[in-house]
């Protein structure tokens, strides 16, 4: 029986250095995914394992915060020699929005047009300036402000004038 199980053991080893050769005595290592980690881990991560870890870029992504890593090359598992460079992408959060210009339009029809740039209408003011009522008249932020998807934008509108003429 031993000698069965010793025959099976060299066997193994064999096969295995035959197979690969390099890995059995190598210092290069698999690269980990440090996809979805924040920055300053995966290049922890990466640094300790012996890699050179550069940041090449910074991209919006609706999925990832600010900060977390959403590209790697080369990809992960990939058999690198020691001091090899990783190149990381890292995530500047979600795209902004530009507050589109709806001064000079009534309520409803400037309600749509944000909402196809992707923000919502807040809370709407009434001011007492202008000459017709339920005209737009500034929106909080301003035309041009970035925000991010879905944030709300307060309109000003006027009330409109009475008319005091005898």
């Amino acid at each position: 029986m031993g000698l069965i199980l010793a025959t099976f053991i060299i066997g193994y080893g064999i096969s295995a250095f035959w197979l690969t050769p390099g890995s059995l005595f190598s210092k290069d290592h698999s690269l980990p995914r440090v996809i979805e980690q924040p920055e300053p881990r995966a290049r922890q991560q990466l640094t300790e394992l012996g890699f050179r870890p550069r940041v090449e870029g910074e991209r919006p992504s609706e999925a990832y915060p600010a900060g977390t890593v959403i590209w790697q090359d080369p990809a992960p598992g990939t058999i690198l020699r020691p001091n090899s460079v990783v190149q990381l992408v890292v995530s500047t959060g979600p795209a902004l929005v530009a507050v589109p210009d709806v001064i000079g339009l009534s309520v409803p029809v400037a309600s749509k047009i944000l909402a196809a740039a992707g923000v919502r209408v807040g809370s709407v003011d009434s001011s007492p300036a202008g000459q017709e009522p339920g005209v737009v008249l500034a929106t909080r932020p301003a035309a041009g402000v970035g925000r991010p998807r879905g944030a709300a934008v307060a309109l000003i509108v006027s009330r409109g004038t009475e008319d005091t003429t005898p």
